[in-house]
């Protein structure tokens, strides 16, 4: 530990408890100051933040979520500037500045002497990969070869050469860097690296044997930068050295592993993205760093602020993090605002290319992939290419069938050498199986290639006949207890959807197969709270030319739009096409969409319109329900004659008919119809005061919609809870959880039913007075600024919190 710390234009004296700058007193908070003395204590090493709680705030308990270290940090930041301290994602932070005394410490006994090294000189700062470089440094004291791989410009290269310079000290004889891109010929590695470590050429002798005669004695540190496009010549140069000298050890960069005994990999990830919109967390992503210190190289006035900074945020997200794409990007701001380069992304190959003076494979982001493109095998190139109509992610089944295999293992052989070669990712999420992803970058490549092949249209009609498919599988999921599984399936399929919807219009049976995807999907848009792009795809898909050949998909698709539309409040529009439906249902005879367009025509009735027409549409349901032996019919049905009941004010016979509702859906087991039902249950009680009962059906509703992701429902669990909050009085609770519901109906493009509106607009007008406006106000835009999964957490730990009603 040592009393003063210096570093650019600070110095931070630790007995007088004072931090200049340029010499001049600065202010600084006493938590602040303990804060930066430990990260500078610490440097070598990722701080966790409850490592840096128990040091600054000793004694003091401080729960999980408290702000205090990222106010501190903030702080700091803005003081010391946004790259000397950097946040490592899930593990703390670092202090990332190079202290004035480490870079001028003398050797003993003198000046110290030069390393023995020919590692090229860095031109560029090295940002972020804080952690990264950590991490390989523990690996390299435990293995004797480390292969940094992963996809071409992610920064490869400049991780190994820092992490190699960090190694000076450490290998007596040297630390040697061997750039193998350039080579054409395998045969000329060993020359390359003999040539580099500077081993004599001498007659009658093998140059392997002199090379590992070179490497036994001697206590190296090798890196072969490059090594893909000559893989088994490297590994026939490297296992002998690695036999032969016990004191060698080696750092490789590769777009795919060795496979050889020992190896340790270390996959080079892209850099880190901003975890938040905040400005602090986008200053502090890796990936921004690194696009604002590139920028100033070409605009030194370039600075990050509110405006352009989530532009650079959405730049960086969208370039995958890859460092080689991101810099290119950067060098764009000589001649474009960041809201030029965001609009020209979707032309990313032509925009982001550099000087001339670069490395080939270096010069633009399109001749990167072209490196990795050209050694792909032939039949790897062709899955390669058919992968890129995938915009969301796929599952082997679906690569299987885009490549027309009848081999699913053959497939899985070509998925695992892309995924080796750093093409592909694989997601694992919690209780599905693996999916496997281009980054976008990629997949935008593998189109070109796509296009350039006589295949594009057969291999994206394949695509979109694989949806079709696969909706058409899932849609009976959601008249049963599979619908949670349902959504959570097409929600990791959604995008491929819409691809699938698109490429309808170049398809020749575009119009049929389009009005098929859009029949058998409008469920899913219905219960992932969806609402406006539901409608989006179906009005299009009815407006396209031909799309009234098919009757009943029509039918069908102007049942669900119907349906999609009334969430949304257009009660009119809904009306004419669920009118526009019966009229098609009635003229083929299906008395399935007969029975859904009455269903449609009995919502948003009032109370003075015509009892006996109503009365006439709900026996009709009944009817067609009971012939067809559709619980699931019945009970919509049931649950739609009692929000009548409700709304005329006749309390007991909506009750009865909630009850017969409550007692088919749970035999049936629909998750949704049944969260439907309890909502609407739990509003009649509500407004007669029965406050237990109605609670017993809202938690029971607030348990279905977490256990099976029902998004569509949230808006509504959260709406009854504001209204049973204002009942219990507790005002600030009913603003925060109305807060929430109104945030799920704008995200989803949902309005609220009159007869709702009638039960919760005295309660939280109670609840407002009781109060005041303002802080009614502010609670109600803290509820609504509550991520999803917050709030829910937010309204279950409330309830657990009063298990017993009045």
């Amino acid at each position: 530990m040592t009393d003063r710390y210096r570093f650019d234009r600070f110095e931070l004296a630790v007995p007088e408890r004072q931090l200049t700058i340029a010499g001049e007193p600065t202010a600084i908070g006493a938590r602040a100051f303990d804060l930066l003395l430990a990260l500078l204590e610490r440097r070598d090493r990722v701080v966790a933040k409850s490592e840096l709680l128990d040091l600054v705030w000793p004694g003091l308990v401080v729960e999980e979520n408290n702000l205090q270290v990222q106010v501190q940090v903030s702080a700091l930041r803005k003081l010391l500037g946004a790259d000397a301290i950097a946040t490592i994602a899930g593990r703390g932070y670092r202090f990332t500045g190079r202290l004035l005394a480490e870079a001028t410490v003398p050797a003993a006994g003198g000046a110290k002497p030069a390393a023995l090294t020919n590692l090229p000189q860095p031109r560029t700062r090295f940002i972020g990969r804080e952690a990264a470089l950590a991490d390989c440094a523990r690996l390299l004291a435990t293995s004797r070869l480390i292969t940094l791989s992963g996809i071409g410009g992610c920064g490869k290269t400049r991780l190994a050469q820092e992490l190699a310079r960090q190694q000076l000290d450490a290998f007596a004889d040297g630390v040697w860097f061997v750039d193998l891109a350039p080579l054409q010929d395998g045969q000329r590695v060993a020359a390359v690296v003999a040539a580099t470590l500077g081993v004599a050429d001498i007659d009658g002798a093998s140059l392997e044997s002199r090379l590992t005669e070179h490497v036994a004695s001697r206590r190296l540190l090798i890196v072969l930068d490059n090594c893909e496009h000559v893989m088994d010549a490297v590994v026939a140069v490297v296992e002998p050295l690695l036999a032969a000298g016990p004191w060698l050890q080696l750092i490789a960069t590769s777009r795919e592993a060795f496979g050889v005994a020992g190896e340790q990999i270390y996959p080079v990830r892209s850099l880190a993205l901003p975890a938040s919109a905040e400005l602090d967390e986008i200053r502090a992503a890796e990936a921004v760093r690194i696009f604002v210190d590139r920028s100033r190289l070409v605009e030194p006035d370039f600075a990050l602020d509110s405006a352009n900074g989530p532009v650079v945020a959405e730049i960086c997200r969208r370039l995958d993090g890859i460092a080689l794409a991101i810099e290119l990007a950067a060098a764009r701001v000589a001649i474009l605002s960041v809201d030029e380069i965001r609009t020209r992304l979707d032309d990313r190959f032509r925009l982001l290319t550099g000087g001339g003076r670069a490395l080939p494979r270096h010069q633009t982001l399109q001749a990167t992939m072209h490196w990795s493109y050209d050694h792909l095998s032939a039949t790897e190139r062709e899955l390669f290419r058919r992968l890129a109509v995938f915009a969301g992610g796929f599952t082997l089944a679906a690569a299987a069938h885009i490549a027309a295999a009848d081999d699913e293992y053959a497939v899985l052989a070509l998925l695992t050498a892309l995924h080796d070669k750093s093409l592909l990712t694989v997601d694992r999420a919690a209780g599905a199986g693996p999916r496997y992803r281009m980054l976008e970058t990629v997949r935008q490549y593998a189109e070109e290639r796509l296009a350039e092949s006589a295949e594009g249209d057969l291999i994206r009609g394949r695509h979109l006949r694989h949806c079709l498919a696969f909706a058409e599988e899932l849609e009976p999921y959601y008249l049963d207890a599979r619908q949670g599984a349902a959504i959570a399936l097409q929600r990791a399929e959604q995008e491929n959807l819409l691809a699938a919807h698109a490429w309808c219009e170049h398809d020749p049976e575009g119009a049929a197969l389009g009005l098929q995807l859009a029949s058998a999907s409008w469920r899913y848009w219905r219960s992932s709270d969806q609402f406006e792009r539901g409608r989006s795809v179906a009005r299009a898909v009815l407006a396209r030319a031909g799309a009234d050949a098919a009757r009943l998909p029509q039918c069908r698709l102007l049942n669900g739009l119907a349906t999609l539309v009334y969430y949304m409040g257009r009660h009119d529009e809904s009306l004419a096409l669920a009118s526009e439906a019966l009229a098609l249902a009635r003229r083929i005879g299906d008395l399935t969409q007969t029975a859904s367009a009455l269903v449609l025509m009995t919502f948003g009735k009032t109370a003075n319109e015509d009892p006996r027409a109503i009365t006439a549409s709900y026996e009709e349901i009944s009817c067609i329900a009971a012939t067809l032996g559709d619980d699931w019919l019945m009970a919509l049905n049931l649950n739609n004659l009692a929000e009548w009941h409700r709304l005329c004010g006749r309390s007991a016979d909506a009750a009865a008919c909630y009850e017969k509702s409550l007692a088919l859906t749970r035999r049936q087991g629909n998750p949704w119809i049944l969260t439907v039902v309890l909502c609407n249950y739990a509003r009649l009680l509500f407004g007669q005061r029965d406050i237990a009962r109605g609670r017993r059906l809202l938690d029971e509703a607030f348990a279905l919609t977490t256990t099976h992701g029902l998004r569509g429902m949230d808006q509504h669990v959260f709406e009854v809870g504001a209204a049973l909050a204002a009942l219990r009085a507790e005002p600030e609770r009913a603003a925060r959880l109305h807060g929430a519901s109104l945030a799920r109906m704008r995200d989803g493009g949902a309005k609220r039913d009159r007869i709702d509106e009638a039960l919760l607009i005295p309660l939280l007008a109670g609840a407002r007075a009781t109060l005041g406006a303002a802080a009614y106000d502010a609670a109600e835009r803290a509820g609504a600024a509550l991520p999803r999964e917050t709030a829910l957490e937010e309204l279950g730990v409330w309830f657990a919190g009063r298990p017993d009603d009045p």
